[in-house]
């Protein structure tokens, strides 16, 4: 049996909708819509810009018009591969996996990667594709673990993942009167995480390139940990639009437990205690990282992991989760790779990447940063 290889990063790239909406712009379009202590809230979220493939988002959510689609978010994801694979300088025929990422596909059949390979015929007929779909915000640490298998039993070959994510097109509709979560009874909640919905989540596509070697960072084993408690699996749903309830009136449900916060964080704290007993981790603390990327749930939860980490929100070495957060909202599997698409210098060392999320899981891997730094 051959020894595991950790993915080196070979290129990557970001594709974004031309739509941009900024939490100012939803909040005067929500005007009469909302109480001024869930404005508050929606204010304060971390959240001061977020992209969608609908031009026009704000109408959609509080007038309720009819979606008008600027991009299909396949075709966002072909834009980012296609630019990806530029970047990384490789032979197309080079690729012998292709891995469509998403928890939000512009249709569940066929799937995203294969309507990636209908849309570009450059990529090798005979590749092996592979659908990592409906993981939520943990996605990045799936691809990173599936690629790690596949170029250890494959010299030679390279990997191409594809993260693509549309929510805003899921957003309920907001057209009465919602009140902050702490203003209303429990059996109105709903109604205040549909606005959640509207503001938080928001739209992208990154694609990857991973091989065996390269010059780019590499990526170690991961730690994963998954429903630790059968309840887990509740604290957020996507109910219907399943087998168990097929037809579906309007949008589909999105409900979301109080209990993510607290429950988020301990699985990321359980999770990279576990990363870092491995043996090519290099780190006795979370805090000793060279830097330290952490899914963009929220601005508390981002913050509460600060604390369990032994580091100030806003140190250098997490400020990227808080600037994606800032810059593109909560992109589901897509927020940890859009860190890595950042035009910064990541310095010499071994980091962190955190991915966690609904479901629930999440996966915890070392990044391994060439001692010349690595700038994407």
């Amino acid at each position: 049996m051959p020894s595991t290889v950790n993915p080196h990063l070979l290129g990557v790239a970001a594709e974004l909708p031309r739509a941009a909406h900024s939490t100012e712009e939803l909040l005067d379009a929500g005007q009469g819509h909302l109480s001024d202590r869930l404005t508050d809230m929606l204010r304060n979220l971390g959240v001061e810009n977020r992209y969608s493939i609908l031009t026009n988002y704000p109408e959609v959510l509080f007038e309720g018009a009819e979606p008008e689609l600027g991009i299909a978010v396949v075709d966002l994801a072909v834009r980012a591969a296609r630019t990806c694979i530029a970047k990384a300088g490789i032979a197309v025929d080079s690729i012998g996996l292709v891995l469509g990422v998403s928890s939000s596909p512009g249709r569940l059949v066929p799937s995203l990667v294969c309507d990636m390979f209908a849309r570009m015929p450059e990529l090798p007929r005979t590749a092996q594709n592979l659908s990592i779909e409906y993981m939520g915000c943990s996605a990045m640490a799936k691809a990173v673990d599936t690629a790690r298998w596949y170029l250890s039993c494959n010299p030679g070959k390279r990997v191409l993942v594809c993260f693509a994510e549309a929510t805003t097109p899921l957003s309920p509709p907001l057209p009465g009167f919602y009140r902050h979560f702490l203003e209303v009874s429990p059996d109105q909640r709903q109604q205040s995480v549909n606005v959640l919905h509207g503001f938080l989540f928001a739209d992208a596509a990154v694609a990857m390139v991973l091989g065996a070697e390269g010059d780019g960072p590499s990526f170690g084993p991961v730690a994963n940990l998954t429903n630790e408690l059968a309840e887990d699996a509740e604290l957020g749903t996507v109910p219907d639009g399943g087998s168990d309830i097929p037809v579906v009136s309007g949008r589909r449900a999105y409900t979301l437990s109080p209990l993510v916060t607290p429950r988020g964080a301990y699985y990321a704290r359980e999770t990279v205690r576990m990363a870092l007993k491995d043996d090519s981790c290099r780190l006795a603390a979370p805090a000793d990282a060279s830097v330290l990327l952490v899914h963009t749930g929220s601005v508390r939860i981002l913050n509460a992991l600060c604390h369990e980490f032994g580091v100030e929100p806003g140190d250098d070495k997490v400020i990227s989760s808080y600037r994606v957060l800032r810059d593109y909202g909560n992109t589901l599997g897509c927020s940890v790779p859009l860190m890595l698409t950042e035009p910064v210098r990541r310095p010499a060392g071994q980091g962190l990447l955190v991915a966690f999320g609904l479901s629930f899981g999440c996966g915890v891997f070392t990044m391994s940063v060439p001692a010349d730094g690595w700038t994407p």
